[in-house]
């Protein structure tokens, strides 16, 4: 996984997102060790950080979101990033972060 990978994980995310109204903004994205990237940005104005995993050991790929407010879905496993990210509970994180 590198940082300029992420771009296309990121429009399937806002894919995702774009159903129930809402937009993942990047702000800045970094490399977090040999398999993974993170993404820095917000949702509906909330900052948010946006996970992108590759367990070497299964080849497995994950998503997941964080927030420093919120208790949001666990992580979204699955073979291809575009499956885990289809499979997230994006409407769960969404309407956390509106709560906050």
């Amino acid at each position: 996984m590198t940082v300029q990978g992420t771009q296309p994980l990121v429009d399937w995310v806002n894919d995702e997102l774009s159903l129930i109204g809402a937009e993942f903004v990047t702000a800045m994205t970094k490399p977090a060790g040999p398999f993974s990237s993170v993404v820095y940005g917000s949702i509906d104005g909330h900052l948010v950080r946006l996970n992108f995993l590759t367990e070497p050991a299964t080849g497995m790929c994950a998503v997941f979101l964080v927030s420093n407010q919120d208790t949001l879905p666990d992580r979204s496993s699955a073979a291809t990033f575009q499956e885990a990210i289809q499979n997230y509970e994006w409407a769960v994180a969404v309407d956390a972060l509106s709560r906050a």
